[in-house]
């Protein structure tokens, strides 16, 4: 088993720290732009840099595991491989773990203007981009805040507007690959209801809602995570 971690919006692969120490054989991307190269504008352009990726390090038995972001590029990605149009091996594919998923992924329009607004102006970056990581242990959310300030302001509004355009609501129940949905019973960004959509569409999730939560819980409750990904993966065949 080879697990692929894919971070959310504006952040890079160190906010999986907690995973990539805990599972052997295990691989945290850091997407274009994030901060190296050139930022790729939408989802399913993501999706199909991660499965060039995973052709091109030749992993296989693979489980990506996305958040937020990350998470929509997983299903995208899934999609894509089982697709008549591309030449991936889909073989590959083992499972998917999706953390704060949702089949759509609408941001406030309030917050992609003001985004646009602070970059036109030169503002620095600003402190409410940073608030989902409060519940963070030290140093993690040092070292998660500087990377997403390193990546600036108009990387955050290149993904957002991704997880913004994002939407296959009608598409998602033909992946049959192995869900695991995981979300804390206090993520405001991506609440439980948005989990609760995708178990009854996928024909081969599960679902674990972790108490108090937040948008980052893989980070802020590692150990629950983890065991809860270890779990899953025990029962995979």
């Amino acid at each position: 088993m080879t697990f692929v971690f894919l971070h959310g919006s504006g952040c890079t692969n160190n906010v999986w720290a907690h995973q990539v120490s805990f599972f052997n054989n295990s691989v945290a991307l850091n997407f274009p732009g994030h901060p190296d190269g050139e930022v790729l504008c939408d989802v399913k352009s993501i999706a199909h840099w991660v499965l060039n990726t995973v052709e091109q390090e030749d992993l296989t038995d693979v489980v990506l595991v996305g958040h937020s972001l990350g998470s929509a590029v997983a299903m995208q990605a899934a999609l894509l491989a089982s697709s008549e149009s591309t030449t991936f091996d889909s073989s590959r594919l083992k499972a998917l773990v999706l953390i704060g998923a949702g089949a759509k992924l609408k941001v406030m329009p309030q917050l992609l203007t003001s985004l646009a607004t602070l970059i036109e102006e030169g503002g620095a970056f600003p402190d409410y981009l940073l608030a989902s990581n409060q519940q963070l242990q030290e140093p993690l959310r040092t070292e998660v805040n500087s990377a997403i300030i390193n990546n600036g302001a108009a990387v955050m509004l290149k993904d957002f507007t991704a997880c913004d355009n994002f939407d296959v609501m009608q598409e998602i129940g033909s992946i049959t690959l192995p869900v695991q949905l995981i979300v804390g019973n206090k993520d405001i960004m991506t609440p439980v209801k948005y989990s609760e959509f995708l178990l009854g569409q996928l024909p081969n999730a599960k679902l674990n809602i972790i108490e108090n939560g937040t948008h980052m819980v893989f980070a802020e409750q590692h150990a629950t995570v983890n065991g809860c990904i270890q779990e899953f993966v025990n029962g995979l065949t």
